[in-house]
């Protein structure tokens, strides 16, 4: 491989799963790769500082497992064969949400259940195996070095357990995350700041604990999901089998209604949710850890992109451009959409420009925030259906409202809507599943009865429906 290498050094800050999944990308264009992480990372399935969220649930959607399987090939594999559970959405999913249970059948769509840290793990594993690739723990970026006329990066200064230290690099991509310094580096250069649109979620409040499951279990469900009807429910969670015959259970709450941390608080946070079934459950499970609580204050999107000058040999990707609301599931899937995205550009940019990345940064950038855009609009959209949401609300609104909820409420009683719903859920396609002629006719004749007809009443709306056989 080292002769087919395009680039010289390349250095990420931050070493998630957004750097993780970059790193193995740029391994493939550079002859060396360092991430520089500012945690000391341990040599198991340990949560970090730096990833507060990563003791609570998580889900790879089906476009994140397919970029994973490309770029670790076997791994998906490996992950089933060690304890993480295979899941097909339809058929091992129980979920509640809109006010009803969504039917069980084989969709086809599989959704990978592990817990965060024995994920970011198993995928470390596979960088640090590949020669190109050297991790640095400890370090803690404190800015960018350039050139004499500020228009390219050049590397980055930072402070490392042995002291300060400036560290060149062909390329720099910052995936540090909803901490990410950028927005301030760029502005000292004198790029200006970036606009910043954000939904304020008032608070949004994780609480997460590992159980042992009852030896009576006898669910059919791999996962169980009950969320709330918006706008007149907030509180919501899961049950989640992962790795080591063990559920983690998620509670969450919006606007400050956080789920408490101890015992009896947590299953009475349960018991009051829509639906008992996570309550009863969990009355016969046996804690295993400590609750953890964590909160999400915004989604928050950077328009990188629409900065009249943005400087060459630096790219920003992963939670640090988009953070998404955690209840939709989407953060894990954008990141390996992402890395997948930075290394179709990379080998398009040295076939046309063989030796040189001039330009490449703004090209991702532009690239990257159509991206996301796709995730950022749904899942805003279904957010600011909450008054008390705090973010811009465009013109027509309220008729997405309309027609998402019709889709939903459509989705309960017909197995093709349900599916059209969970294949943009997982990132399949985009809103323009809405347009296809088989999914606008069904949702044309169900919004129109919906004006005078209440959702069609069928036993598995509003009673757990069973998985097929």
């Amino acid at each position: 491989m080292r002769n087919q290498m395009r680039f010289g050094r390349a250095v990420l800050v931050g070493g998630s799963m957004a750097g993780l999944l970059a790193a193995r990308v740029l391994a493939d264009h550079f002859e060396e790769v360092i991430v520089l992480e500012r945690d000391p990372v341990s040599d198991g399935p340990d949560a970090r500082k730096g990833v507060p969220q990563g003791s609570h649930a998580h889900g790879l959607l089906d476009a994140g497992r397919q970029v994973l399987d490309t770029l670790f090939p076997g791994l998906i594999q490996q992950l089933y064969a060690e304890g993480a559970e295979r899941m097909d959405m339809a058929r091992d999913g129980a979920w509640y949400t809109s006010g009803t249970w969504k039917p069980r059948y084989v969709s086809g769509i599989e959704l990978i259940l592990c817990t965060r840290p024995w994920l970011e793990w198993k995928v470390r594993g596979r960088v640090t195996a590949l020669p190109q690739v050297r991790f640095r723990q400890g370090c803690s970026v404190e800015g960018l070095l350039t050139d004499a006329s500020a228009t390219r990066v050049t590397g980055v200064r930072m402070k490392t357990p042995e002291g300060e230290e400036s560290l060149s690099a062909d390329l720099i991509v910052d995936t540090s995350g909803r901490g990410s310094h950028a927005p301030a580096w760029l502005e000292t250069l004198g790029y200006g700041k970036p606009e910043e649109e954000k939904v304020d979620l008032l608070q949004l409040t994780y609480t997460s604990q590992l159980f042992a499951p009852p030896a009576c279990h006898k669910g059919d469900w791999k996962m169980l999901s009950i969320f709330p009807r918006s706008p007149e429910e907030w509180r919501g969670g899961a049950i989640t089998c992962v790795e080591g015959n063990r559920w983690l259970v998620t509670l969450f709450g919006y606007f400050g209604d956080a789920p408490p941390s101890d015992e009896q608080g947590f299953l009475e946070f349960a018991r009051s949710l829509p639906k008992p079934d996570i309550h009863e459950a969990l009355l016969e499970a046996q804690p295993l850890t400590r609750a953890t609580v964590h909160k999400i204050p915004s989604s928050r999107l950077m328009h990188y992109e629409r900065l009249e000058r943005f400087p060459e040999g630096f790219i920003i990707l992963g939670d640090a451009v988009c953070a998404l609301n955690p209840v939709h599931g989407q953060g894990m899937t954008v990141c390996c959409l992402s890395a997948r995205l930075l290394g179709e550009v990379l080998t398009q940019w040295a076939r046309s420009s063989p030796g040189s990345l001039h330009g490449l940064s703004r090209r991702f950038q532009n690239k990257l925030s159509r991206l996301v855009g796709v995730p950022w609009f749904m899942s805003t959209t279904m957010d600011l259906k909450y008054p008390q949401v705090r973010g811009r609300r465009s013109p027509g609104l309220g008729l997405l409202h309309w027609g998402f909820g019709s889709l939903l409420d459509l989705s309960s009683v017909s197995t093709l809507a349900c599916q059209r719903f969970y294949e943009m859920m997982h990132m399949r396609c985009g809103s323009e599943a809405l347009l296809r002629p088989d999914l606008l006719a069904l949702l044309t004749t169900y919004g129109l009865k919906s004006l005078f007809v209440p959702l069609p009443r069928r036993a598995n709306v509003h009673t757990m429906p069973r998985a097929p056989a």
